[in-house]
């Protein structure tokens, strides 16, 4: 199942034991039928792959970053809460270690101004559940900005006019491909879902078929606990829910503010996941 696939990909050691992670910041696009635009985003291989790295350890794990700059400007690296790498070079490696003492679902990201909506933000996990777990990194793409940004030129932050809508890279009906964001499980089972908003606009999660219950939110803490179809995620926030289904299906997971659920004005697309939970 492809729930077994996503939690063999991200299998670290012993919360004991000391792990290297090499990351690359290259570029890339967003491409969908006719329609690209560029983004860059953290990859694990020197080559571009349209999902920023989603990562995972344990609680406790000493971890020590590899951060390799492949674009033409200088960029950084920062781990919410945890700090990280203030510079890197264009085509230059920093590293950087640290130790991760407590479980939550964190955003990643290079905190150079508005770099992030270059697509430089990404998802990392601290946890030690071992049941299905599944990740979306939800972002907007605003050409304009991003040529922008990467040129080095002028834009109007007043501005922002996404054209494409993302989860994990990929708008829809290539999410139904995605094993880290297509949920698939069986009834009772317990599944737990990492969302981390790495755009600029505020995001609002629609779950078809089921409730889900809040367990972090690391903006809305008065969430936590609230059992909920739907619920708003503020720039840079991290939502973990927890889903124990009671009847089998297929059903949608997409963004209840609609032109978020567009990839260059064509509908369907954007940002929408699929649930497909056996008996």
């Amino acid at each position: 199942m492809r729930w077994l696939i996503c939690i063999l990909t991200f299998f670290v050691m012993p919360a004991w034991a000391q792990q290297s992670v090499e990351l690359f910041i290259v570029e890339g696009g967003v491409t969908n039928s006719n329609y690209d635009i560029p983004y860059f985003n953290f990859n694990t291989r020197d080559q571009f792959d349209s999902s920023n790295a989603v990562l995972r350890f344990q609680p406790g794990e000493e971890v020590t970053f590899y951060l390799t700059n492949r674009t033409d400007f200088t960029c950084a690296f920062h781990v919410e809460g945890h700090g990280g790498i203030e510079r890197i070079a264009a085509n230059e490696t920093e590293e950087w270690t640290v130790i991760f003492d407590q479980p939550g679902t964190y955003l990643y990201e290079d905190p150079t101004q508005d770099h992030r909506a270059l697509g430089l933000g990404g998802m990392l996990v601290v946890s030690e559940f071992n049941r299905p777990e599944f990740y979306a990194v939800l972002t907007e793409h605003d050409e304009e900005w991003i040529e922008a940004i990467a040129d080095g030129g002028s834009y109007d932050r007043r501005a922002y006019n996404p054209e494409a809508f993302t989860i994990n890279g990929m708008g829809f009906p290539r999410t139904l491909k995605d094993t880290l964001s297509f949920i698939e499980a069986n009834v009772g089972d317990t599944i737990r879902v990492h969302m981390t908003n790495a755009g600029y606009m505020h995001h609002f999660p629609h779950w078809h078929g089921y409730h889900v219950t809040i367990l972090e939110a690391s903006m809305h803490p008065n969430y936590i606990g609230w059992v909920k179809d739907s619920y708003g995620m503020a720039p840079g926030e991290s939502v973990t829910v927890q889903l124990v289904p009671d009847k089998p299906g297929m059903f949608p997971v997409h963004n209840h503010n609609l032109v978020t659920t567009t990839i260059g004005g064509n509908y369907p697309g954007g940002m929408m996941m699929h649930m497909h939970i056996h008996e």
